[in-house]
């Protein structure tokens, strides 16, 4: 029973000219083979820091793969360790300009729409099995309000799929984390989010 999974990350934006979550999709897409056997389609698409974009994009990719679950990925330059993200608000920042130099005209991303969405990931079972892998992890109540949190809420708010989540990802070091544990992360939560998926549909 094969399972469609959508894992997206980012391309460059002030203040990261390069962008490690578009290294980690080239990585993951190396891997589709090895998610085959897992039963998991793995679909692999690097998103434009634009605000412009951010909706449609996700609205047309969503249509186009059908995926059963979304797992976005993005960096949190500041963190230090990954962040499962619980949830996205109903925000963006004024004052930050996306790739093209362009800001919102308003702080919210949807007028009249939901203050909070809750993440619909197993973000507890990632969590626990990203810690036994020893790969630094903690759950996060906020996604930001830039195009991280932007991609979340409005995947959340268009309620299909039933899975869908964000990861944030720090720099990566020489030490910990690793690009390869940031990889290997990355695979752990793919594989637990579809088997969540997984169960979802069965259920239904």
């Amino acid at each position: 029973m094969t399972l469609t999974v959508l894992a997206t990350g980012f391309g460059a934006f002030p203040g990261a000219r390069h962008n490690p979550s578009a290294d980690l999709m080239a990585a993951l897409e190396r891997r589709k083979g090895r998610f085959a056997g897992f039963g998991i389609q793995l679909e692999t698409r690097v998103l434009p820091v634009l605000y412009a974009e951010i909706a449609p994009r996700l609205a047309k990719l969503a249509a186009e793969v059908k995926p059963e679950a979304i797992l976005h990925f993005g960096l949190a330059g500041r963190r230090k360790t990954l962040s499962i993200e619980t949830r996205a608000c109903n925000r963006v920042s004024l004052s930050a300009p996306d790739t093209g130099g362009a800001r919102p005209q308003q702080s919210c991303l949807v007028p009249n729409g939901a203050a909070v969405v809750r993440a619909r990931i197993p973000a507890a079972q990632i969590l626990a099995a990203l810690r036994r892998a020893g790969i630094a992890s903690d759950l996060s109540r906020d996604a930001g309000n830039y195009l991280c949190n932007a991609a979340l809420y409005h995947s959340l708010a268009a309620r299909v799929p039933a899975c869908v989540g964000f990861i944030h990802i720090p720099w990566p070091e020489r030490r910990h984390p690793s690009f390869a544990e940031i990889v290997k992360a990355a695979e752990i939560a793919v594989l637990e989010t579809a088997i969540a998926a997984r169960r979802d549909r069965i259920a239904a």
